[in-house]
């Protein structure tokens, strides 16, 4: 019988990310490139909890509920957002090994998770409108930034983002409008499901990444190197 294998992903101070072979999984490229975008979302996870944590003076933990890849079309009923009013963060790192992500939240979920911000960094949840949108756009830089930094880990790439922005709009036509606008022609997109925590208050986000080709394969590529070798 053909051995069965499942690819995990970890991180080391000194080494940095290593990726390792678990028995009993079946192992095939689709099922290795799950494997790999849901550890270095994990790592992204981490990471972004650690800064917000810095930044709050609060203890925050960011957990990868689940992951799916499907074609974007399918997002929003994936995700319980049809006709919903959100706020999405979005960041487009430029390029051959292109990739463009969406940090998406409800709107209840985003003001339970800036009420936290707000009342550590500003000393009240009433704020005005530059400020709160200056909280949206750097939880949206943390959190982007810390995914993007563990794909750069993982491949090698140096990667080199353009500033993230936000929108706050009904999440078809977001979604509708950045697909447009970016001309983006990906065949699936990787819904990470994720929940931040800080004591007894939980929020509920969505991380929408949409990967080029050539960065896809290259996750794959770097995937077979470190079982061979």
């Amino acid at each position: 019988m053909k051995k069965k294998n499942k690819i995990e992903v970890q991180t080391d101070s000194e080494k940095g990310i290593k990726l390792t072979v678990k028995p009993e999984f079946k192992l095939d490229e689709e099922a290795m490139e799950i494997d790999i975008l849901r550890e270095i979302g994990s790592i992204g996870a981490g990471s972004a909890a650690t800064a917000l944590s810095e930044l709050t003076q609060q203890k925050i933990s960011i957990d990868v509920l689940d992951l799916h890849i499907v074609p974007p079309i399918q997002a929003p009923d994936l995700l319980g957002l049809n006709d919903m009013p959100t706020t999405v963060v979005y960041e487009r790192l430029p390029g051959d090994a292109s990739c463009d992500i969406l940090l998406v939240f409800q709107m209840d979920e985003m003001r339970k998770l800036l009420s936290i911000m707000m009342q550590t960094c500003f000393g009240s949840v009433e704020v005005d409108e530059a400020v709160e949108t200056t909280a949206v756009e750097e939880l949206g830089n943390i959190v982007l930034g810390a995914f993007l930094s563990a794909i750069s880990n993982f491949t090698g790439l140096v990667l080199v983002p353009v500033p993230p922005k936000h929108v706050t709009d009904m999440f078809d036509a977001i979604l509708d409008g950045f697909l447009a606008k970016l001309c983006l022609q990906r065949k699936d997109a990787v819904l990470f499901k994720t929940r931040f925590k800080c004591g007894e208050k939980i929020a509920q986000g969505m991380l929408i990444v949409f990967l080029s080709e050539k960065l896809q394969n290259l996750l794959v590529q770097k995937g077979k190197e470190w079982m061979n070798g």
